[in-house]
């Protein structure tokens, strides 16, 4: 009878979770910089060592929170730090262990994400900057120079030279645009742009939208700028480019993605 009572006892505690005997969260090893322990009874007293049989050198209560600085080989006891600067165990079953987030990795994280996408916006007064970008022009390739000058830091005087090549013709653009900063204070800026110029427009034999010769042109749209470290800046354009004609007008979507560096 004595045999089977031992071995009913010994099956029971190889069958408790491990969170019964406090080892839930360390199975891959005690970590005592991101262990806290929260304390779930009203009176719980902290002992000299890990056993009852130790004296008892303090108390705690519900709800107070303590850094994990050790444990016992079995499991049962943790020992925490005192705020009058002594240290004790408590016993594993009256607290409850949790894992805390390392906190250098998220400043880290943080530092770098505002930083390079919520920061400062690097975009100031008396800025020159040259980008280039390749891109659309309604079903044609189209592919822009761009020559700039930020008198302010909420807009930006642009010079753009474009050539597209495609099933209609060869077109060579040159226009001004005004382009205001919608956000200049972060490192990712949305925009608008407005501009107006001129295209020579070289057509094939077999098509023909425009004689050959200059039209004026004008251009509306927008886009984002995503400042990255040092003075480098991803470009994403879109543009709705019109050309006129006395006797007719075309239009066209040019939509584009590029680099612009700031000096």
């Amino acid at each position: 009878m004595r045999v089977a009572s031992l071995l009913g006892l010994f099956l029971l505690a190889t069958a408790m979770p491990d969170s019964a005997t406090g080892r839930g969260l360390f199975e891959r090893g005690f970590d005592a910089g991101h262990i806290r322990l929260k304390v779930m009874a009203t009176s719980v007293p902290v002992r000299a060592g890990p056993g009852g049989s130790y004296r008892e050198v303090g108390r705690v209560g519900i709800g107070q929170v303590f850094k994990a600085i050790d444990r016992s080989s079995d499991g049962a006891w943790y020992r925490i730090r005192l705020s009058r600067g002594t240290s004790g165990w408590v016993l594993s079953e009256l607290v409850w262990p949790f894992e805390i987030v390392d906190e250098s990795a998220l400043d880290e994280a943080s530092g770098w994400l505002y930083q390079y996408i919520l920061g400062q916006s690097r975009l100031a007064d008396g800025n020159f900057s040259l980008g280039v970008s390749g891109g659309a022009l309604g079903n044609d390739g189209y592919f822009v120079l761009r020559l700039g000058f930020q008198p302010s830091r909420h807009y930006l005087m642009e010079v753009a030279i474009g050539q597209s090549a495609g099933t209609l013709g060869n077109i060579f653009s040159f226009r001004a645009e005004l382009i205001v900063l919608l956000g200049p204070w972060r490192s990712v800026v949305p925009f608008a742009a407005v501009g107006g110029g001129g295209a020579i427009f070289m057509p094939h034999r077999n098509v023909e939208v425009f004689q050959s010769g200059t039209n004026p042109m004008m251009s509306a749209g927008g886009g984002l700028m995503i400042q990255l470290h040092g003075s480098v800046i991803l470009r994403l354009d879109a543009r709705h480019m019109m050309l006129f004609s006395p006797d007719d007008t075309w239009g066209a979507l040019s939509l584009q993605a590029g680099a612009m560096l700031t000096f």
